[in-house]
């Protein structure tokens, strides 16, 4: 029985955690304003507004979420700002909040098998390295609510919050198309040993069923999306994404950028992987599919495209870095 000065305790972990997440997130909030969001307001402005208009290209066009939720924070603030500097505002809140979710939600899973100083150790090294990763592009708000989303679906899973992942999925399918990836990481989790390091996993009938109605929920709204706002070309062809992919300068780029971006933890999840909890052993799977998508489609000196790895390679790592994990000493701020 927990006694009123642990209590206290774990109010005060709780609140001095959430206190320096907010910190490091508003940091980085203000950085990405001063060097993306300030600097190329007429461009974002532009790409919002081709996008609410659905003129804009593929796969701009579909990814719907952030421009809408942008657009009634514009307006709202609109009432007392000009419409620029309310549009500012409005997406600088958004970047805060989108940057808080993530590191929040991060920590939050990270807590499952972690201590609140190791798991906050994951989400600083993720904090610090996240500046590299928010550059190279003008408009690309749905990038941060990516990994956060794809982070809480895999907070979801492990608790079996079934009901609330169809949630997230609908909401990350219309933010990007990778939300394939969510209903991915449900399934091999699903094949594990039911209550393995306190993971929940349904039964294998129910399993398979909710894994259809995931992938169903993006489906349905991948191809509603483009049955609704019409076919767009694309904003670069596939030869042509390889084109400049394969220049020698990007390729370059690319691969001092992806070392930068988790340094020691590439090598920290490779050598904590046999050592990682089973849940996460089994979702990291995904992000083999999940590179392969990005080699093929994505530009790769762009590392923004693999933020939502964060939520593999940090606990990997730290099952590395911390072979002893002290359950009983967990507060769950």
């Amino acid at each position: 029985m927990r006694t009123p000065e642990s209590r206290a305790d774990g109010k005060r972990a709780a609140w001095t955690t959430f206190a320096i997440i907010l910190s490091v997130s508003a940091v980085l909030a203000y950085i990405y304003f001063r060097q993306v969001g300030s600097p190329y307001l007429k461009e974002r402005l532009e790409l919002h507004q081709q996008i609410l208009r659905g003129t804009a290209e593929s796969p701009y066009r579909y990814r719907v979420l952030v421009p809408f939720i942008g657009e009634a924070l514009t307006r709202t603030l609109g009432a007392v700002l000009p419409h620029d500097r309310a549009f500012l505002l409005a997406y600088a809140l958004y970047d805060l909040a989108a940057i808080l979710l993530l590191l929040k939600v991060l920590h939050r899973y990270l807590r499952a098998w972690f201590s609140n100083e190791q798991a906050l150790v994951g989400v600083l090294f993720a904090a610090a390295t996240m500046p590299l990763a928010l550059r190279d592009h003008y408009f690309q708000p749905w990038s941060i609510l990516e990994a956060g989303l794809f982070a809480a679906g895999l907070l979801c899973i492990r608790d079996g919050r079934y009901r609330l992942l169809a949630l997230i999925v609908a909401l990350a399918s219309l933010n990007r198309e990778t939300a394939l990836f969510i209903p991915l990481a449900f399934l091999v989790a699903a094949a594990g040993v039911k209550g393995e390091d306190g993971a929940s996993r349904p039964a294998a009938g129910k399993a398979a069923l909710l894994f259809v109605g995931y992938v169903a929920i993006w489906a349905v709204v991948f191809f509603g999306l483009r049955a609704v706002l019409g076919g767009a070309r694309p904003v670069m062809t596939l030869p042509e994404v390889l084109a400049r992919n394969t220049a020698p300068a990007v390729t370059l780029r690319a691969i001092v950028r992806a070392g930068l971006l988790f340094g020691a933890f590439w090598i920290f999840a490779a050598a904590g992987f046999m050592r990682a909890p089973g849940f996460v052993r089994r979702v990291s799977l995904v992000a083999l599919p999940y590179l392969a998508a990005v080699f093929v489609w994505g530009m790769w000196h762009e590392v923004r495209l693999l933020m939502p790895l964060y939520a593999i390679v940090v606990p990997l790592g730290l099952s590395f870095l911390y072979r002893e994990r002290d359950a009983s000493s967990r507060t769950d701020p």
